[in-house]
């Protein structure tokens, strides 16, 4: 690893760590994911802090809990999780309740509580033949309920034809103006160890998403920089520096399926290196601009319960 990452590091890592702490494993209470993430953000590398995410059936607990941050007048900016994945029909019921209860969370602190992103399943039987037609219809739910302006991102469920859903995912993109940007999302992990997919499957919903020109979001299971044996669940668990690397090398180089896979499953640290030229994995060599480009239009970042194990590990690879 290179003794001085910056900028490149910092491109890299800008914004990209969203706070997942109310979800497994960390499971915390609100009240203490509240003060968690409010000691984070003023802490030194809190520029590497995303949003914090959120159910919108939690918007109420959540008003108790962080009004004391916010009545004091700092301004948080939120993910929202909408819809629902156990079936297409209650994803679309839910999306009135949760416009509703979105509203009264922003009313109630005056612009200081920003829920700048929507994160929405698309339940297994709204993503067969009929996803492009549920996917509008779906989108339109949720402006109606007046979640409209926001970033929009569509999790692709395990199990489902990836490429027909990202086709459709990228054809709502194409006519939908309702909202600021509509992209997808890919889960890379989980508890269990089937909750975490093959180095081939996230490679090639990375190279679909860039050869579509779809923004990409993840969530789950990306702790921990580089790609690494698991002993809670015992599984080979997935690294943000692999995930996102390759993100970076298919949008700036359009690097192919089996590159991007070879990054996804790297698991040596130093094949990762950041200079004062940019990114590289092993021979492939990505500049800050191009970077900086790939973070800005493709890649939004990931949901993470702990913000400290990125950082403790950040810290023993000398990137921190």
């Amino acid at each position: 690893m290179s003794a001085d990452p910056f900028p490149a590091f910092r491109s890299f890592m800008g914004g990209l760590v969203d706070y997942a702490g109310l979800f497994p494993p960390a499971s915390l209470g609100m009240a203490a994911a509240v003060d968690e993430y409010a000691a984070h953000l003023v802490e030194k590398e809190a520029w590497m802090l995303g949003r914090f995410i959120v159910p919108a059936g939690r918007l109420a607990e959540l008003e108790s809990a962080c009004a004391k941050y916010l009545d004091d007048g700092q301004d948080w900016a939120f993910s929202l999780l909408v819809g629902g994945r156990d079936n297409a029909a209650g994803a679309m019921a839910a999306a009135e309740a949760q416009g509703a209860a979105a509203a009264a969370f922003s009313r109630r602190f005056d612009g200081r509580a920003r829920i700048e992103v929507l994160e929405a399943p698309i339940p297994v039987d709204g993503s067969g033949s009929g996803v492009t037609d549920f996917l509008a219809r779906y989108a339109g739910a949720f402006a109606a309920t007046g979640l409209q302006g926001r970033e929009l991102y569509l999790e692709v469920l395990p199990g489902v034809d990836d490429g027909r859903v990202l086709e459709a995912v990228n054809a709502l993109a194409a006519f939908e103006s309702r909202f600021s940007r509509v992209g997808a999302k890919l889960r890379c992990g989980g508890v269990t160890p089937e909750a975490f997919p093959s180095c081939e499957r996230i490679a090639r919903f990375i190279d679909r998403c860039r050869r579509l020109g779809l923004p990409l979001k993840c969530t789950a299971g990306l702790h921990h920089p580089v790609r690494h044996q698991a002993s809670e669940p015992h599984v080979m668990m997935h690294g943000f520096l692999n995930v996102f690397g390759a993100g970076i090398l298919a949008h700036a180089t359009a690097a192919n399926v089996e590159v991007l896979t070879a990054c996804v499953a790297e698991t040596d640290p130093r094949a990762f290196t950041f200079s004062a030229d940019g990114f590289a994995w092993r021979d492939h060599r990505v500049a800050t601009a191009a970077l900086d480009t790939a973070r800005e239009g493709f890649l939004a970042g990931f949901g993470s319960c702990s913000f400290d194990e990125p950082r403790e590990d950040l810290r023993y690879l000398g990137l921190l």
